[in-house]
């Protein structure tokens, strides 16, 4: 449950399936496919990221050089031609690594052709549909019968994934030696998966955080460090909401990131003449600031100045 941050849209939304690509690519050997394609356009961000694999008849860690291959991109509803480049890296494996970038911002609803083109001729296409603009707005705490924090993504955005509530706490795990001794703390994040407590309504998607239900199960893992102090409680720093806003083409089987399916040949793809996936999305995050008092309602501690 304790969360690691994502350093980039891209890898965040596709890294888990990137960590399957090799096998895609055995079974991949021999086609006439020159690429497969992983990646994400974002339309908060001034630069796109795609990674590209060749499609080779035998696997090898590939030489340090730039993939002799154009990348272009044009926005369907304008025209407007992009020409990327190669970002070339070596992994500490010694693999080398391609992931072709552009300075440019996606436009909102826009639908983007990337054609990557092979010494030779063979291309590889994708088009991709950047979805709605969305929102997030969280409301104040509802304190009725419990405290429940209570938030609504709207814009109608076509899917939501990866949804997940972070609770940023902090509990005693000893004290400093005599005469002082002081509280010894421990800060960490726990993070409970959101996707299926998600409800459409008239309004948008709602999001709904029960803190009393939320308490037990962040409780039931700091419970697990043996050097948890019971006594001094677990102080609630700060509650975030984040999801991944993203266009229709992301459906994976029954609704659900299972990356041990999603890395399986021709689950979710949507390139032609090639294998892989560009998906159109984005991030949003907010946090809830919560009064003392509030958080004195719940079986958490209130995080006093």
């Amino acid at each position: 449950m304790r969360r690691s941050g994502w350093i980039l849209l891209l890898w965040g939304v596709t890294g888990s399936l990137l960590v399957g690509c090799e096998e895609e690519v055995v079974g991949a050997l021999n086609t006439e496919y020159p690429f497969s394609l992983w990646g994400v356009l974002n339309p908060l961000a001034d630069t796109q990221f795609v990674r590209v694999f060749p499609v080779e008849a035998t696997l090898a860690p590939g030489l340090p050089v730039p993939l002799d291959a154009r990348f272009v991109s044009m926005d369907l509803a304008t025209g407007e031609e992009h020409t990327w480049r190669d970002s070339l890296f070596v992994d500490s494996s010694g693999a080398v690594g391609h992931v072709f970038y552009a300075p440019f911002q996606v436009v909102w609803e826009h639908t983007y052709r990337i054609e990557v083109t092979k010494a030779g001729g063979r291309t590889s296409t994708a088009e991709v549909e950047i979805p709605v603009r969305a929102n997030l707005t969280l409301r104040e705490p509802n304190t009725e019968g419990g405290v429940r924090l209570d938030g609504v993504v709207t814009g109608n955005p076509p899917r939501l994934f990866r949804s997940e509530v972070e609770f940023y706490v902090r509990y005693i795990v000893g004290f400093t030696p005599p005469p002082i001794q002081m509280p010894i703390y421990e800060y960490v994040r726990y993070a409970l998966p959101f996707d299926d407590r998600l409800r459409r309504t008239g309004e948008g998607w709602a999001v709904s955080v029960d803190l009393d239900e939320a308490y037990f199960a962040v409780a039931f893992e700091v419970r697990k460090d043996p050097d948890f102090v019971s006594s001094g409680g677990i102080t609630l720093l700060l509650v975030t909401f984040r999801t991944v806003v993203a266009n229709d083409a992301w459906a994976p089987p029954d609704g659900v990131f299972d990356p041990l399916v999603l890395i399986q040949p021709g689950t979710l793809e949507n390139v032609e003449n090639g294998f892989g996936f560009i998906a159109g999305g984005y991030r949003l995050s907010r946090s809830w600031t919560l009064p003392l008092d509030v958080v004195a309602q719940t079986n958490f501690v209130p995080n006093q100045p």
